[in-house]
């Protein structure tokens, strides 16, 4: 039996979806896996080689931490998730978000928005992962005719209200409406936060699209964010391949490799239909922050200013389809969502999308998918 460790980051959200991969991936070969905190010393491996001595390691350096050299490791394999600190450090086999395929998601989202200027706000730090992405997003809008600009955030360091006084300043001076990509949902935050200073609407002034698709965060803003979702699941699964592959020295895999972006979660911060339905627009954010805490088409029909029947008409002629047709829309994705983690039991799925019995949620996701949840969880673990 091998046995493998992963070191993990500060991101504990992250974390779990990470390591829900490598598992899915050590429970199909045999692996005893373990997760502990992270390293600071070349000291930290060695108590941990002697105490589990491993075949193998997953390090998650993302954010610069975890910041060792390959050599650290001695002659037990290891595979990195993210880049290292400086670019001159030797990487390693190392695992990086696919920045190309996340700017599309942040791209295509904004470009559905009929704006009329875009740009990226980049990350507290220079980082050649918020370089990749700003590049990716750049080649993707000049080749619609825009020239995105470019707000350097790491010019005020980590100074958060200097920082959200000069994006105010620059924000006012890009003309509108406009889109911002933000390096992550942490930025996004602080565009958010410009616009409050500056005056600026969001979304009809500023669209806003960051990325990891944190929860928390992007909640708790003041208008809800939207964001890509990086497919943390998967990622850990290819990194887990991967040491497989170092472990038994055949085929080596390659010095990079590539995590998908999984889909752009839409929240408040691109839904520009007030400028057009400011009801029907507060219709939607309702249904898609409690669409899973059993909320019904009457509910909806109820915040409306207009008779059931004008009410459905007026939802349809925005949205394209029925209230009722939305909400079950957003409980779907949910349902993909929890079950695609591989964290929880069908039975605890069920209730987190708004249904009591498990029969009537399966029926419903049947009705949906034309298969059954765990048929569903089962096709998207092969795929990873």
């Amino acid at each position: 039996m091998k046995t493998a460790i992963y070191v993990n980051s500060a991101n504990r959200i992250n974390d779990a979806r990470i390591f829900a991969g490598i598992k899915s991936f050590a429970s199909g070969n045999g692996w005893d896996i373990h997760q502990i905190n992270m390293f600071r010393t070349r000291e930290d491996i060695a108590k941990v080689k002697s105490l589990w001595r491993p075949d193998g390691f997953i390090v998650n350096r993302s954010a610069g931490h975890n910041n060792l050299p390959p050599s650290a490791f001695g002659k037990t394999q290891v595979v990195f998730i993210g880049s290292p600190k400086r670019a001159a450090q030797p990487s390693g086999t190392s695992l990086v978000n696919d920045a190309a395929d996340t700017a599309r998601h942040a791209a295509r989202e904004l470009l559905s928005l009929d704006l009329s200027r875009h740009a990226y706000v980049g990350w507290l730090k220079r980082s050649a992962w918020s370089e990749r992405r700003r590049e990716a997003f750049s080649d993707i809008l000049e080749q619609h005719g825009f020239r995105p600009a470019f707000f350097d955030t790491a010019r005020h360091g980590e100074n958060e209200p200097e920082c959200i006084a000069a994006l105010a300043r620059w924000l006012k001076g890009l003309g509108g409406p406009a889109g911002v990509f933000a390096a992550n949902d942490h930025v996004a935050t602080l565009v958010s936060s410009a616009c409050v200073v500056a005056g600026l609407s969001v979304p009809q002034d500023i669209a806003i699209v960051g990325v990891d698709n944190d929860e928390t965060t992007c909640e708790g803003a003041r208008t809800s964010l939207s964001s890509v979702e990086i497919d943390f699941f998967a990622a850990g699964h290819l990194a887990a391949e991967a040491l497989a592959r170092l472990m038994s020295r055949r085929p080596v895999p390659p010095d990079l490799l590539l995590c998908p972006a999984l889909r752009l979660v839409r929240r408040e911060s691109t839904r520009r239909l007030a400028k057009y339905d400011k009801p029907v627009a507060d219709a939607v954010e309702r249904i898609r922050r409690e669409a899973c805490r059993g909320l019904s088409a009457a509910d909806v029909v109820e915040s409306l200013p207009c008779s059931r029947r004008s009410a459905e008409a007026r939802f349809r002629a925005v949205i394209g389809h029925s209230i009722l047709d939305e909400i079950r829309r957003v409980r779907l994705a949910r349902a993909k969502e929890l079950l695609s983690a591989h964290s929880l039991s069908i039975e605890e799925v069920a209730p987190r999308c708004g249904y009591r019995r498990v029969s009537s949620f399966s029926n419903f996701f049947r009705a949906e998918t034309g298969t059954t949840p765990s048929a569903w969880r089962d096709s998207c673990g092969r795929r990873n």
